[in-house]
């Protein structure tokens, strides 16, 4: 299943991820790919042991990172039993991805793993990438950097890095970006280096 929801509060995404996890896990669904942004957000993964004030704590892995408008974010929710996958290759699958997309718009990015797992563009990042696994089933993903405002950075070490090490198509390049166009590329490319053939698009929460 592919959804493909546009602005969602974070806390009404994560119900929803949880509510799709079950069913993908009980193979009552079909993996589930699901593109969006979030207003501006603070999530702290399973290896923060701090605190930042209204930061949501999840299963996924990682420390603390800001999800905002100009964020393209994608949810795997992907049964890695059924499908014959692994963590690392869901990672490299997604990296792989990624680095497709930047291409099309003659960026160049460099797959990182352990601490730096993500994709980076020389000695920038650009895209971060977390999973949480729950029994055979993945949740959480992905959250490109398109035109985000990377000053929201600067209140947390993204990554459990200084926040200057992130970066963003716009500021790669040094022009604007039509979110949505970019979007609509990396699912094209999502669907294909997934092998995904017959699908259904939706547009709402179910």
């Amino acid at each position: 299943m592919i959804y493909d929801l546009g602005m969602v509060d974070y806390l009404e995404a994560l119900d929803f991820q949880k509510k799709i996890h079950n069913m993908v896990n009980i193979e009552k669904d079909y993996d589930t790919f699901i593109f969006l942004q979030h207003p501006d957000v603070y999530t702290a993964g399973s290896h923060f042991r701090g605190d930042l004030d209204g930061a949501i704590k999840i299963n996924r892995g990682g420390y603390l990172t800001y999800h905002g408008p100009g964020q393209l974010v994608v949810y795997y929710i992907i049964n890695l039993k059924r499908s014959g996958l692994d963590a690392l290759k869901l990672i490299k699958l997604i990296q792989d991805s990624v680095i497709e997309l930047l291409n099309c718009y003659g960026i160049l990015g460099t797959p990182m793993l352990n601490e730096k797992t993500g994709v980076w563009v020389g000695d920038k990042k650009i895209c971060s990438i977390g999973l949480g696994i729950d029994r055979f089933t993945t949740m959480h993903g992905m959250g490109l950097n398109v035109s985000t405002d990377l000053k929201k950075f600067g209140i947390i070490n993204p990554c459990n890095f200084s926040p200057e090490i992130m970066t963003s198509m716009e500021a790669i390049q040094n022009k604007s970006y039509d979110i949505n166009a970019v979007k609509n590329k990396f699912m094209d490319i999502t669907l294909k280096n997934f092998g995904i053939d017959h699908y259904k698009i939706l547009h709402n929460i179910r």
